[in-house]
Order: C-alpha cells, then sequence, then structure tokens
C-alpha cells in the first residue's frame, strides 16, 4: 500500500488557506481563516475551521483525531502568528503561506 507523503498534506493545506469562501463554483470548498479576525479565542472558529478543512480535503478528514490542528504564537504585544498542524508539519497562516 502506497503512503502519501506529509508534504502532500501540507500542499494540500497550503492550497485551500489559498483559496477564498466559496472560490470554485457551485462548491463551498475553501478558507474561513479569515472570519477569526477580531474575534475572541473562545468563539469555536478555530474547532470550526479545522472541522472545514477536514470536511473540504477528505483526506484529512481520513487522517486519526488530533492529527489536523491549529495553534497561535504570539509575537510582540500586538501581533498573533497561526499555524496549522497536519500530521506533525506546521503551515502558516496568513501572508507566508
Amino acid at each position: 500500500m502506497a503512503k502519501i507523503p506529509a508534504s502532500d498534506l501540507v500542499d494540500m493545506t497550503t492550497h485551500w488557506l489559498s483559496t477564498p469562501l466559496n472560490g470554485y463554483l457551485g462548491s463551498s470548498y475553501g478558507q474561513i481563516v479569515t472570519d477569526m479576525l477580531q474575534k475572541p479565542l473562545a468563539s469555536g472558529l478555530a474547532d470550526a475551521t479545522v472541522a472545514k478543512l477536514r470536511a473540504d480535503v477528505p483526506l484529512l478528514a481520513a487522517l486519526p483525531p488530533g492529527s489536523v490542528n491549529l495553534y497561535s504564537v504570539d509575537d510582540g504585544p500586538d501581533k498573533r502568528n497561526l499555524f496549522i498542524e497536519v500530521a506533525g508539519e506546521f503551515v502558516p497562516v496568513g501572508g507566508d503561506n
């Protein structure tokens, strides 16, 4: 049985992050990360983002629970960087992807 390399999973996640919501005609495929801007961390949008990613990319839905996560790292007093972890690889969310 062939294994899918983590780099392919990262590429799929990067593509999803670069695609706006409803970016394909007739499909709800695409990221909702921008919905998290200026929202409280306890609003549940991080879980919704991971759930949408898993729904849009069926291969990620096949991974065990805990294989796809969203993390934030504070950078200075007024900046927070977001990362999506996919099978142990980190994908930056935002302008760096």
